[in-house]
């Protein structure tokens, strides 16, 4: 796993929401098809949740609502996209929970 290209910052009792702008990666005529994101560390007692969608009719962005997570507790987010052109990207997140 690499470093995460960005750090977040919530407070465990927070559900927050976050944008994946994904357009200045993607051709005029390509979208986003598929999505995937896994958690590390999963935290039995108090799990980051992940709820993803897409915003736009475009399909070129994600919306990402990060909920709970044990305070002191670093997570990253392994996101990984696909195209409708076969691309796939992975972008590794990190959330610090407070």
């Amino acid at each position: 796993m690499t470093a995460p290209a960005k750090v977040y910052r919530k407070m465990a009792s927070e559900r927050r929401r976050l944008y994946l702008d994904y357009s200045c990666w993607l051709k005029v005529s390509e979208t986003l098809t598929n999505f995937q994101v896994v958690v590390s560390p999963y935290t039995t007692d108090a799990p980051l949740i992940v709820d993803t969608s897409y915003p736009d009719a475009a399909h070129k962005q994600l919306m990402v609502f990060l909920e709970g997570g044990i305070a002191g507790t670093d997570y990253v987010l392994s996101m990984l996209v696909t195209t409708n052109e076969t691309q796939r990207k992975q972008d590794d997140l990190g959330v610090m929970v407070q």
